[in-house]
């Protein structure tokens, strides 16, 4: 581990828990919750220990869950996350495979693979967190529709932000 890694990180994290407690919380956007924090754990270097990814995920979801009394749902739906991220990353890696280098960034694998390893990953992340929240099947529809609106909410918020800080793309 170089500074570099340890510097980029630790913006990347200061900023997106920044912007999700002191913002997006506290935004009223109805029956939206806009969860970007996960970008975190997503976009850690590819090569990244997954205990390190583990710790990491628990440390952001617990720190989420203590400003916005989560009760531990943003932990448990980020450390699955977590988890099937190397699973995800090992299904979708490129055909020459990962450089020790690499980031699963918009800047280095492209819009198309971007799109689906963030869009996978948080459709998971989603799904867990406002079933969890629920813990019924009861209102089944409702928690769906919760889900996709903040799921497309989301997203759009991640893509824009992506975009703002891509170097240079690929097509």
């Amino acid at each position: 581990m170089n500074n570099k890694f340890i510097i980029n990180n630790t913006l990347r994290f200061v900023f997106l828990i920044g912007l999700q407690l002191l913002l997006l919380n506290e935004l009223p956007f109805g029956r939206v919750y806009i969860m970007i924090y996960p970008l975190f754990i997503l976009l850690l270097p590819v090569f990244t220990p997954r205990i390190a990814v583990l710790l990491l995920a628990f440390f952001t979801g617990i720190i989420v869950d203590v400003f916005s009394n989560g009760g531990g749902l943003h932990t448990a739906s980020l450390l699955l996350i977590g988890y099937l991220r190397t699973f995800i990353l090992d299904t979708f890696q490129p055909k020459s495979g990962w450089d020790k280098l690499d980031e699963p960034t918009l800047s280095q694998q492209g819009i198309n693979w971007y799109f689906f390893y963030i869009l996978i990953l948080f459709s998971i992340h989603h799904l867990v967190y406002f079933f969890l929240e629920l813990f019924s099947i009861s209102n089944f529809v409702t928690t769906f529709f919760k889900t996709i609106f903040s799921l497309i909410s989301s997203l759009s918020l991640v893509w824009l932000i992506s975009l703002f800080f891509a170097r240079k793309t690929k097509l």
